[in-house]
């Protein structure tokens, strides 16, 4: 059965601003893509509103989009902004959508530079599933250019590895790599390992009818945590008939016990509100923090759209985190692994820049101690006779706050490795706009 046109169609008049260089850069991908385009959307859009229903597709993630595709989940949150803002997941769109303007915003820079089409190519096709790196080199691709530099996309001979980008600068030939990390796999199983801990307690009282609020600072790794921890702290609470629980142990420091529904409910007697949104964090908890580790489940009534929630009868929240030093080491990612692969791939016979680019998500612990890591490696970092002269590090810092759309920072750090030359690129963010 085909989707009605509606869904993916801005309404008229436009109820919100274009954004030219937003849709300058999700017109000129889409042309790549061509006719498998609606194909691609419609499963971007089945999947998102199938997860807001419960059926993730076998995914014990969790996750709102098929990670086969997740270029094509970007292109459809970057189209969604712009024309049907309903399909929006402001947590995601807050990742995409500035890298996309940018692109957008240096497309004019960008259309001249050899090698590009190939890299486009790959990237909406074979490397659909992990665009982030792709994308990377266009944006500093984007930022050589405007400093006025000649640019080319480096064609890998077959079976082999090279470098991404020649840079002409200044009558200086540079030879440069561009690493893209994704987030912290130890975080990803801390989270799983959260669910698995909360499930039964979340469980237990959402069959007794209870609206119920928790926060918890584990002490220890994830892993060391027993299984039924939380369900006895669960049960020690319901037996004691008090509002709520305080403890503080071994293992973590924690409180459990009832939520007032009453400022979540007063909202939605004016609007409707997303489900899996920031602002129902904030009306839940009384408070919103960047990039805060929530687990909840909502019991709520919908007048359209499964994502969005028009009443709400019962809401269950765990705001948690892990203090754990060995927890908070493990997710400060260094980037000497990938500044080592990155060398391999740079030649020994001209100046080299390496660029790294990673997303600042782990929380403020986490990323306080890998930026500290990362300037100490930096520091330390040995190029093996290689005439590598830079080093940049891009942590890309993107937010969903409850009263706005979007927010996003860069922040860079660099360390000259070797040579006396002056920096090639400054200033050094990839992302030009405020």
């Amino acid at each position: 059965m085909p989707l009605p046109p509606e869904l993916f169609r801005s309404p008229e008049p436009r109820l919100w601003q274009d954004d030219r260089d937003l849709r300058r850069a999700v017109d000129w991908l889409k042309s790549y893509i061509g006719d498998d385009w609606e194909r691609r959307r419609i499963a971007a859009f089945v999947r998102l509103h199938a997860s807001a229903i419960g059926d993730n597709s076998g995914d014990e993630k969790g996750r709102f989009f098929d990670p086969t595709d997740m270029f094509g989940w970007y292109l459809f949150q970057a189209e969604a902004v712009l024309d049907h803002l309903w399909n929006s997941e402001p947590m995601y769109a807050s990742r995409i959508v500035p890298v996309l303007r940018e692109i957008g915003r240096s497309l004019p820079l960008l259309l001249d530079v050899p090698g590009l089409e190939s890299r486009v190519r790959r990237l909406v096709g074979p490397e659909r599933k992990q665009p982030n790196g792709g994308m990377f080199e266009l944006l500093v691709a984007a930022a050589y250019r405007r400093r006025g530099a000649a640019v080319a996309f480096k064609e890998e001979p077959r079976g082999e590895k090279a470098h991404d980008l020649d840079v002409t600068l200044e009558g200086v030939t540079y030879a440069i790599e561009c690493k893209r990390m994704e987030t912290s796999e130890y975080g990803e199983a801390e989270r799983m390992r959260m669910r698995h801990l909360w499930y039964p307690a979340s469980d237990l009282m959402a069959s007794l009818g209870r609206s119920v609020f928790g926060n918890v600072d584990f002490k220890v790794p994830l892993s060391d945590v027993p299984d039924r921890y939380l369900i006895d702290k669960a049960r020690d609470w319901l037996d004691s008939s008090n509002p709520s629980l305080l403890w503080q142990d071994e293992m973590a420091v924690g409180v459990i016990g009832d939520l007032d529904l009453e400022p979540l409910q007063t909202a939605l007697e004016d609007n409707e509100i997303l489900a899996a949104g920031t602002l129902v964090i904030k009306l839940l908890t009384g408070r919103y923090r960047r990039h805060e580790s929530h687990l909840q489940a909502i019991k709520f009534s919908v007048d359209g759209s499964p994502r969005y929630m028009s009443k709400c009868d019962q809401a269950l929240i765990l705001r948690w985190k892990c203090s754990a030093e060995a927890s908070v080491n493990a997710k400060a990612k260094d980037v000497v692994a990938k500044l080592s692969q990155a060398l391999d791939q740079l030649p020994k016979d001209r100046p080299g820049i390496i660029h790294v680019g990673l997303e600042a998500v782990e929380g403020d612990a986490s990323e306080a101690a890998r930026i500290e890591r990362i300037l100490k490696s930096l520091k330390r970092f040995d190029p093996r006779g290689k005439p590598l002269e830079f080093v940049y590090v891009h942590y890309f810092i993107p937010d969903s706050p409850p009263e706005a759309a979007f927010d996003f920072e860069e922040r860079v750090d660099w360390q000259r490795i070797t040579g006396t030359r002056k920096r090639p690129l400054q200033p050094e963010t990839l992302i030009t706009f405020p």
